[in-house]
């Protein structure tokens, strides 16, 4: 299958003049969603398959889910990590306690915010889900980078520019989604994130004596 071109900023403000094609460009920016493993190019299945398995793999040994993100992209994290813990059993955790967050900005800046806190609490072997739609936040990719230093798997979720600086880092795991507009890029990621989490629940339920 031939796909369409990436839209440029202006498509993507042109396609919210009307709700019906804003709901079109999402289902374009979805099918259009690009996949890196450690690098290498993979299809979207491929990719969603890979999440599961790392999923999967991570409950099996006890490991836990970090995950990290600003805004829209932080209550998709609190979504998620509670799903992930409540339907299939795996340690998930966010940093998105207000507390801990004017703590590190106040004392470290907010490049910190979510860097330290997995430093003193990820193990090597650890998943962190990074989410940021712009791709350039800094205390996302600093959280990521610091993750990948630290022997964790990352799994990195962004959009706008196929050249943001999160989708350029050697993540296990990199989808991209085309798309200049935040509620895209923040639904898109939130849809790629249930679409692994409820075929790992699926499995889950289908094992014997589940």
């Amino acid at each position: 299958m031939t796909l369409k071109r990436a839209p440029t900023k202006e498509e993507s403000e042109q396609a919210a003049v009307r709700p019906s094609s804003w709901l079109r460009s999402l289902s374009e920016s979805l099918e259009r969603t690009t996949c890196l493993q450690r690098g290498d190019s993979a299809s979207l299945e491929a990719g969603l398959e890979a999440l599961v398995g790392i999923w999967s793999r991570l409950r099996a040994s006890g490991r836990c889910v970090f995950w990290a993100g600003n805004g829209g992209s932080a209550a998709i994290a609190s979504h998620l990590s509670q799903d992930l813990l409540n339907k299939c059993g795996l340690k998930s955790l966010t940093f998105n306690d207000p507390a801990l967050i004017t703590c590190m900005a106040n004392d470290y800046g907010y490049q910190e915010t979510f860097k330290r806190p997995l430093a003193a609490l990820a193990q090597e072997g650890d998943l962190l889900v990074a989410v940021s739609s712009s791709g350039m936040s800094d205390n996302i990719v600093k959280a990521a980078e610091a993750a990948l230093e630290m022997g964790l798997e990352v799994a990195a979720l962004s959009a706008f520019s196929a050249n943001n600086r999160l989708q350029r880092l050697p993540a296990t795991l990199s989808f991209h989604v085309p798309t200049h507009s935040y509620g895209q890029a923040e639904l898109a990621h939130g849809a790629l994130l249930h679409a692994a989490l409820d075929c790992l629940e699926r499995e889950l339920q289908d094992q014997p004596g589940a």
